[in-house]
């Protein structure tokens, strides 16, 4: 009989009114100061000052973080959020966000015909073939949300089109319940 011991938790969302939405998101990422360093194969907003979206992303979210909360039983907020850009040859080697909480990635301008998928890298290796397990979100349409622990390591393969793609990443760090001394000494 088999008899799983770990589940991955993983959360797929089509964010409703799309694109109404895009295009306000669009209006206010393109106000962004976007930058590429040395360490970086694409732009990004990341490590600039100023991002004034990250509070208008939790509200445009709203619906799917709320079912989000609820299907992960957590509450949860947005600390952080940057948007990327990729263009032709862009791409982003394997890494994570930190050692708690979810982390999220909207697609916002993508196209799944000629841009690879964000490839997620599971923890553990395939006991039959001591291979990487690898998985992809079930869709990478625009107006689509994947919501992760955020210790998954993950990563973008170049961008071979001329088409721009454009993804808005998050962070949720879910409340730590508050724990007294009496609850420790129970």
């Amino acid at each position: 009989m088999r008899a799983p011991i770990f589940e991955y938790p993983s959360f797929f969302y089509k964010v409703e009114d799309w694109e109404f939405k895009k295009k306000g998101l669009l209006k206010r990422l393109d106000k962004q100061k976007f930058i590429r360093t040395q360490l970086q194969t694409f732009e990004t907003d990341r490590q600039t000052a100023g991002k004034s979206y990250v509070h208008h992303l939790a509200e445009l979210l709203r619906p799917e973080l709320s079912v989000f909360c609820e299907e992960a039983a957590v509450t949860c907020s947005m600390t952080d959020a940057w948007c990327i850009r990729y263009h032709k040859g862009d791409y982003q080697g394997p890494h994570n966000h930190r050692s708690w909480g979810f982390s999220g990635v909207l697609y916002v301008e993508n196209d799944p015909e000629v841009h690879p998928p964000t490839t997620f890298i599971a923890p553990w290796n395939d006991p039959r073939t001591d291979r990487s397990l690898l998985a992809y979100p079930p869709s990478m349409e625009e107006g689509f949300l994947f919501i992760v622990p955020s210790y998954t390591l993950h990563y973008v393969p170049p961008n071979t089109s001329r088409k721009r793609r454009t993804i808005v990443s998050f962070d949720l760090l879910p409340e730590q319940p508050t724990q007294t001394l009496n609850d420790v000494q129970n």
